[in-house]
């Protein structure tokens, strides 16, 4: 039954649910045209973007928004703040100043790279399942939704550049009204001004700087929604699956048709496997705490199940990447100790026993289940490392936080009188406002390459084939990783952090790029094709 007149909030939230829907299927459709073309064409390309737009357009047309609570003068305030962070975080994404191309973010330096590698190699045709283009010889194991639909837009002619910025921006206010939708002003504020107590050095130094950014719990829009490019997909439509499963399984109704919930959510690992992770166990997490709700949740997982474990096989490599999951207890603390957890998180640590009193001992179904969730994997998260690097804790920490700070404000804060609850909120949030205001200033921008230096490199391997592994110097930010080459072993700080063995390839690589004597052998044994060896611009070729 189709939907009557709307109001243009209505329009508005229908039109984000189209959108995300229409990410979603452009990047299933487009995988699935890889598949069967053993790579994506640009007629592949025209047809996901075209399939897309058609689910979006109908997913906005039946999906409805009926407890969209209304506007107040702090949310719009918090949007307002939002809008402005995202603008100058993804219009200065990535910029040409003179003869540079320079990003706006340090934390952003060695991770756009990638993604931009992958988008190009993708938008090239490799052949799908591809491999890896940072090492030879192994599967990719990323999730690679976002950069593959900036791919799909690169071959609809869409220039790189451009598309880096607007799916930034999309992403970004796509984000806004999903926090927005889940929680409010605070739950925008959560996001844009996590911290603990380091930025109030601002009081002894005199200058606004990102206090954070060396700590291990860093402002979460500077290091979450800029770099890591997944989560412009995985968090609104993950907070969008989150407020679905509580307007329904504990209010009346969300609006949003269970297809469009299923379809949000077996994709879910193309775009991020932690987010996939941190919705199953909420679904798990309601089924024991809801008890009229397991007959549905049953036969949504069931459903679910084949699709979404399709999807975590592919992006893990046949479950055989390196996870690096190990017992780390204190998380990132070191010799810290206390200080550690005062400095990191600060007043928060105060108000979680008050939360889990409030939340679950003295709590409803719909507090416990995703308080539960949460606290849950906090605890999880300061005791196991999920990956080489253990700040990708983070990638799971970051929904946890997200899912308790409106109930942090219902249940803890709000019911304070005003000046305990300001003081409460400026403890919470001001470091963070610091590092944001600090991150995002007109001091910041870094060189990522040299235009002309890319140029020149264009030029030298126009006659090498686009998809043939090349031997070249591993740093981030090479020329030849910039044009989307795949190439024999990459920066090292991707290949350790993505799990990668890559140490006797980087080895031979090194003989391979001096020329030594039996670089030739070396080099075959590697999967070069090509060598760019070290002080020249001319690729030379590995004989047969």
């Amino acid at each position: 039954m189709l939907p009557g007149r709307s109001s243009s909030g209505e329009i508005l939230s229908r039109a984000a649910t189209g959108l995300l829907v229409a990410a979603s299927i452009a990047v299933v459709t487009g995988i699935a045209c890889a598949f069967s073309t053993k790579g994506i064409t640009q007629p592949g390309a025209m047809l996901s973007l075209g399939s897309g737009v058609i689910a979006g357009f109908l997913a906005c047309l039946f999906s409805r928004d009926p407890n969209r609570p209304p506007l107040s003068a702090w949310d719009i305030l918090m949007l307002a703040i939002f809008g402005i962070a995202s603008f100058r975080a993804f219009a200065w994404v990535l910029y040409a100043v003179g003869n540079s191309w320079r990003i706006l973010s340090p934390n952003n330096l060695g991770d756009l790279s990638l993604h931009i590698q992958f988008i190009r190699y993708f938008a090239e045709g490799a052949p799908f399942w591809p491999e890896s283009p940072i090492l030879s010889g192994v599967s990719l194991t990323y999730p690679i939704g976002a950069d593959f639909l900036n791919s799909l837009l690169c071959l609809a002619g869409m220039p790189l550049e451009r598309g880096l910025i607007w799916t930034g921006l999309a992403g970004a206010a796509l984000s806004a009204w999903a926090l927005w939708r889940w929680g409010g002003a605070f739950a925008l504020a959560a996001l844009l001004f996590n911290g603990g107590l380091l930025g109030f050095a601002v009081f002894q130094s005199g200058q606004i700087e990102d206090y954070q950014t060396g700590a291990a719990w860093k402002n979460l829009f500077l290091t979450m929604m800029v770099p890591q490019r997944g989560m412009l997909f995985s968090l609104p439509a993950g907070l969008l699956l989150l407020r679905c499963w509580r307007e329904d399984f504990f209010g009346t109704g969300s609006g949003v048709p269970r297809i469009l919930q299923f379809l949000l959510y077996v994709s879910m690992p193309l775009f991020s496997v932690h987010s996939f992770l941190f919705l199953s166990l909420t679904l798990a997490s309601i089924f024991v705490f809801q008890p009229s709700s397991r007959w549905r949740l049953l036969g949504f997982v069931a459903l679910a199940v084949p699709p979404a474990t399709l999807g975590v096989w592919f992006v893990t490599g046949g479950f055989s990447a390196a996870s690096g999951l190990r017992w780390l207890p204190g998380w990132m603390q070191g010799d810290d100790g206390w200080k550690f957890w005062a400095l990191n998180f600060g007043i928060l640590l105060v108000m979680a026993p008050f939360f889990f009193w409030k939340a679950i001992v003295r709590g409803n179904p719909e507090s416990r289940a995703f308080g539960g969730v949460s606290m849950g994997v906090f605890i999880l998260c300061f005791l196991v490392a999920f990956a080489p690097w253990e700040w990708d804790n983070t990638k799971l920490l970051i929904w946890a936080w997200l899912v308790a700070a409106p109930m942090i404000w219902s249940l803890v804060i709000k019911p304070l009188p005003s000046i305990p609850r300001a003081t409460l909120c400026v403890l919470l949030f001001f470091s963070g406002a610091v590092s944001l205001v600090g991150g995002l200033d007109r001091r910041h921008g870094y060189d990522l390459a040299s235009r002309e230096e890319l140029a020149a490199t264009r030029i030298a391997f126009q006659d090498v084939p686009a998809l043939d592994r090349i031997a070249i110097e591993p740093r981030f930010n090479h020329p030849v990783i910039l044009l989307g080459r795949p190439v024999v072993c990459g920066y090292e700080g991707h290949l350790w952090s993505h799990g990668l063995d890559y140490r006797e390839k980087l080895a031979k690589l090194h003989q391979v790029l001096a020329l030594e004597a039996g670089w030739i052998e070396a080099a075959k044994e590697i999967g070069a094709k090509w060598v760019l060896p070290t002080g020249q611009s001319k690729p030379v070729k590995v004989p047969e």
